[in-house]
């Protein structure tokens, strides 16, 4: 079951593009846990580094459906890290991967 993600403050941990990118689904559950994941994980990566707001991390995608981070804190940006993201989600089951680079380029 889906919390009310549409008002209070578990409303603020997912950005009005996150919100319309999951409700454009059938099961918009699977999308939103799948992102919440990827938050997660972004934190895990980042923490030798910085802390981060979760309201910081957006999860967007590419023209091609690709995901990838969007993070809107400046101390972040300072660091010149290079982020990648890797999205799965069943029915039941959700899941995500961060992986943070420092000082090289990743394809």
């Amino acid at each position: 079951m889906l919390p009310k993600l549409e008002e209070g403050a578990q409303h603020k941990l997912f950005t009005e593009a996150e919100h319309k990118y999951c409700k454009s689904f059938k099961n918009p559950a699977a999308h939103y846990a799948s992102r919440w994941c990827a938050k997660e994980a972004l934190l895990k990566a980042l923490s030798p580094f910085c802390k981060v707001d979760l309201r910081k991390i957006e999860i967007a995608n590419d023209r091609d459906g690709k995901p990838f981070f969007v993070v809107s804190d400046p101390e972040v940006a300072k660091l010149n890290l290079t982020v990648r993201v890797s999205l799965s989600h069943s029915k039941k089951t959700a899941m995500a991967i961060a992986v943070v680079a420092v000082g090289f380029d990743m394809p």
